[in-house]
């Protein structure tokens, strides 16, 4: 496996638009490969319909078959991510459908918070005891500062550091699974003769 892949191709890209595609690949956060039956099982999800989005993923390149298995009569593939990191190249695909990228951008959002209601509403629906198992677990942050293209380039390479150093650690017992989801956007133009605090407007007034 890859440490870095940068998608580049319009037919990956949609891919990373369609949000049962998104959360197999991040189904591999543990570096596992997987069977599509181990995969459908894990994310709850009909096996084979999950079968062609892991086919359709395997096919523009982002997922490939590493090992293949033989028990019985059953031939089990295994499949992984072509890289630790899938990357998307912004600029080329800003040129190639902006629209597209849009959806790409949004559609971890829209799992993310699929992801934090059923937790929430697994909380609320709990008795109390069950409630104390949720002590210490949730983390909360949001803030605003500014930074030169320097600075920028340095806190994502410290995130992504760190980010690594977790992401080595194993399924065992004493640990639960967490989601950390995090973006960077500017909200302001990069223009260093304007003194203004205004974010964009793309108004056509």
């Amino acid at each position: 496996m890859k440490e870095f892949y940068e998608v580049t191709d319009p037919e990956a890209l949609k891919s990373l638009a369609i949000a049962e595609r998104v959360k197999i690949l991040e189904l591999f956060e543990d570096l596992e490969p997987r069977t599509a039956k181990q995969i459908a099982t894990e994310l709850g999800e009909n096996a084979a319909r999950l079968h062609y989005h892991v086919k359709e993923l395997v096919r523009v390149g982002l997922l490939e078959q590493v090992d293949t298995r033989v028990k019985g009569s059953i031939v089990e593939k295994y499949y992984e991510p072509v890289a630790k990191v899938i990357q998307v190249k912004l600029q080329l695909m800003i040129e190639e459908n902006a629209q597209q990228l849009s959806d790409v951008m949004f559609t971890p959002f829209r799992t993310t918070e699929k992801d934090l209601m059923r937790t929430l509403n697994r909380f609320v629906a709990s008795d109390q005891d069950v409630r104390k198992e949720y002590k210490n677990t949730f983390a909360y942050n949001l803030t605003e500062f500014y930074l030169s293209q320097d600075e920028r380039n340095q806190f994502v390479e410290d995130i992504s550091e760190l980010l690594q150093k977790y992401k080595g650690f194993k399924k065992e017992s004493g640990r639960r699974k967490f989601k950390f989801f995090d973006t960077l956007f500017p909200l302001t133009p990069a223009d260093p003769t304007d003194d203004s605090d205004d974010p964009f407007d793309d108004s056509d007034e």
